[in-house]
């Protein structure tokens, strides 16, 4: 393990990220008992306080879980319960109280974004949903492709081509079951437990959710009938750095707001 380099600010996030690094990359394998934290100060030679901040941020994170007077474990897929005199038991589940809104008895929910069912073409979509089934007799019985659709992505393909003048085949499209699966793709892919996400205020609370099991942290921007202050937005970006901006610019949600064109194009 390299030395972690002295003087720098915050020198636990670097253990932090050190030891992160060493787990995602299966040095240590799930339910592996960790260097204690002496053993990694001397390794790294630097203060011991420094490598238990680490180390209980990583816990917080649910990289790592303790055993009482044994030491420091790296935390397997499945939840690891910890017996002590008073058994607790706790599981990496990230709870929303959404959820819990949305169960709530009320005449009329804003907790949730729907269509009346009567607004929708239903007898249209009754007809078309006939003709795909005389089409394929066979689509209840099997499952669709990781990607999606082969027919649709290849349909997609051509109308961005044609629409929008860029070079895109079906091998470049995923099809997604719901927003949330792709906004928690993305976050799978580009979050890191500490990076800041710039949100709009008020956002879209799954959205939230997501990032913030990621150990995101979050940090929030007024949007208002007219766009955003561009001045403040700037400030944030040199401020906190983040690692990305989840913004919904047209029609958005929950406002309804449309950013304009000037500040898209700035």
């Amino acid at each position: 393990m390299a030395k972690v380099t002295a003087g720098e600010d915050f020198l636990f996030q670097q253990v932090f990220d050190c030891v992160l690094n060493r787990i995602e990359r299966k040095e240590w394998k799930e339910n592996e008992k960790l260097p204690s934290v002496r053993q990694l100060a001397a390794e790294l030679e630097i203060n011991r306080l420094t490598v238990l901040k680490a180390y209980k941020l990583l816990k917080q994170h649910n990289k790592i879980y303790v055993k009482d007077k044994v030491g420091y474990y790296v935390q397997s897929e499945e939840p690891v319960f910890e017996i002590c005199d008073h058994p607790i038991l706790t599981a990496n589940v990230s709870k929303s109280s959404l959820s819990e809104i949305h169960q709530a008895q009320v005449d009329y929910n804003f907790s949730q974004a729907l269509k009346d069912p009567n607004l929708l073409p239903n007898h249209y979509f009754s007809d078309y949903v006939k003709k795909v089934f005389d089409l394929y007799p066979k689509v209840l019985a099997t499952y669709a492709t990781v990607q999606g659709d082969e027919e649709l992505r290849e349909a997609l393909s051509h109308y961005f081509t044609k629409k929008y003048k860029t070079v895109l085949t079906p091998d470049n499209l995923l099809i997604l079951s719901g927003s949330q699966q792709g906004i928690h793709l993305v976050a799978e892919t580009f979050i890191k437990p500490r990076d800041t996400v710039l949100f709009e205020r008020p956002s879209y609370s799954a959205a939230i959710d997501i990032f913030k099991a990621r150990g995101a942290r979050i940090q929030t921007i007024d949007i208002t009938p007219d766009g955003y202050d561009l001045d403040q937005l700037e400030h944030y970006m040199k401020l906190y750095r983040p690692r990305l901006f989840y913004l919904n610019p047209t029609f958005h949600n929950p406002t309804g707001y449309t950013v304009p064109a000037e500040q898209r194009n700035s």
